[in-house]
This record gives structure tokens, sequence and C-alpha cells, in this order.
């Protein structure tokens, strides 16, 4: 098994209103976003040759979800939640890159140098599309 990780970050604001500690007030994390794919195969020719996928292509689906989600936002008014944790971020951005990363296998989230949260859907889970253009709806059947 191959497992390639390519690591971006980000700087955003969230407040997690019904925490029980000084979260629930406003405030900021120098995030990374650490984005997992596996495959059992290298790609056996053409230009991605001894490849599991191009870390270019995977910057390129996460780019998107940085610019116009994560990098420079208030979470909770771009996730759409009243509690964007670092489970609930990496979660949703499973589900935003699941449909363009076909090998993705896990999304981990780190809020500070020594805290992260890592997203991992169990063998034979399948977990649903984010409903809607906004990326909101979180769900897992």
């Amino acid at each position: 098994m191959f497992t390639l990780e390519k690591r971006f970050t980000f700087e955003a604001s969230h407040c997690l209103h019904h925490h029980d500690s000084k979260c629930n007030r406003l405030h900021g994390h120098s995030y990374a976003l650490v984005v997992e794919v596996t495959a059992e195969q290298l790609v056996l020719d053409g230009p991605k040759r001894g490849m599991v996928m191009d870390f270019d292509d995977i910057t390129t689906y996460v780019r998107p979800l940085l610019v116009d989600y994560l990098d420079h936002h208030h979470l909770n008014d771009t996730l759409g939640t009243d509690s964007p944790t670092a489970e609930f971020i990496a979660y949703w951005a499973y589900k935003y890159l699941q449909a363009h990363l076909p090998h993705l296998s896990a999304v981990t989230v780190e809020e500070t140098p020594t805290t992260r949260a890592t997203y991992r859907p169990r063998p034979g889970a399948r977990v649903l599309p984010n409903e809607g253009e906004d990326g909101h709806a979180a769900t897992l059947r």
C-alpha cells in the first residue's frame, strides 16, 4: 500500500459557542490541513508513471477549499456551523474533496502544533457528499 500526504496551512477564526471553556470566545488558529491518499499500485504509464498521484493534482483540488472556505475566513460563517471543531473541519474537508480525489483516505486538521484531528472513514462506510454548493451538510451513513 502506498500513502501520500500533502500538507497545507491556513489562518482562520472560529468560536465554539457551546464549549465550556475559553474556546467559546472568538479566537483564531494557524491551522494545517493534511490530505492523505492511498493506493495499492502506482500508475504504470504516461506522465504520472511511478506515482500514486501527482502532488500538484492534490493542490489543484485543495486550493479552492482553502481560498473559498478556510484561509482568512471565520469558520462559523463559511462552514455553516456553530461548532467548527478540528474534528468537524476534517470531516467537512473530506466530504468536499472525496469527489475529486478517488484515492482519498483521510484528512487531518492540526489546530495547534500539539493538537490534531483526523477523519478516516471506516472500511465500507459511505460518506455522503456535501449537499448544495455551500457544502454545509455533514452526514454519514
